[in-house]
């Protein structure tokens, strides 16, 4: 069974010229799951202890976003974009069926996907939005943690940055922390044979402009009233979906 550590990275072309970069994961049969990540984050980033567990009864399809990671092209500046890039990616791929898991950013994604995309290309079976939230909605109450942007964005991600986003600030999640960051890093060149990606925007060797791009598609989705009530938003649409989904959000963190 192909892992997160080995499986070899497959490409589709976009009709713009861009290319999907795209990773098969553990069983051949079964609805796929496929995970789209969160912000800053690639297919390389994912934890093999949670894809390879996945993958053990199941299909495991990952992707990196356009101009993002291993795949080309330019990151987008809205969410509702990155949710037509992931649908025209799966029907670029032949799934006309899957099943989907939006973490973080890829939770703001992934709720777009099914609400946005057309279920006689793609249909999404199941739906799980994981350490994620709505767009803009006027009785949502906003983070009291306003340093979060100053910490995600920094020019060179470290484990520093992620213990302070989504660990406890004690010896329990320190500890966690520093066991998620090693196993992160088991997919290398040695594994796989092929190039490992860095973060989004990682050294600003893009000048951050990828970096920029995600911080627009999460400010907007998030700030602008305009966006709940349209094709770019979800919070006045989520009733609008007719599928199971599963909400799976923490209590306590950097985000809350």
């Amino acid at each position: 069974m192909s892992t997160q550590q080995t499986a070899r990275t497959q490409y589709v072309d976009a009709p713009n010229g861009a290319k999907f970069a795209y990773r098969r994961i553990g069983t051949g049969s079964g609805t796929p799951l496929v995970l789209v990540t969160h912000f800053r984050g690639t297919m390389d980033k994912w934890d093999p202890l949670l894809i390879n567990g996945l993958a053990v009864s199941r299909p495991v399809i990952t992707v990196d976003y356009l101009g993002v990671g291993l795949s080309t092209g330019e990151v987008s500046t809205s969410v509702r974009q990155s949710a037509a890039d992931i649908a025209l990616f799966l029907g670029l791929i032949g799934q006309a069926e899957v099943d989907l898991l939006g973490f973080s950013l890829g939770g703001y994604v992934a709720q777009m996907v099914a609400l946005n995309s057309d279920p006689s290309k793609v249909k999404i079976r199941r739906l799980i939005l994981a350490g994620t939230g709505t767009s803009y909605g006027p009785k949502l109450a906003t983070s009291p943690n306003h340093d979060v942007g100053s910490v995600a964005g920094v020019q060179y991600v470290t484990i520093d940055t992620f213990k302070t986003l989504f660990f406890p600030k004690n010896h329990e999640g320190d500890a966690a922390a520093e066991s998620w960051w090693s196993r992160i890093h088991e997919r290398s060149t040695s594994t796989c044979g092929e190039e490992v990606s860095q973060w989004l925007s990682h050294g600003f060797k893009d000048q951050g402009k990828g970096l920029l791009g995600q911080v627009m598609q999460g400010r907007s989705f998030t700030t602008q009233p305009e966006i709940g009530q349209s094709s770019e938003g979800s919070y006045d649409r989520l009733h609008a979906l007719k599928i199971p989904v599963l909400v799976a959000n923490g209590h306590v963190g950097a985000h809350s």
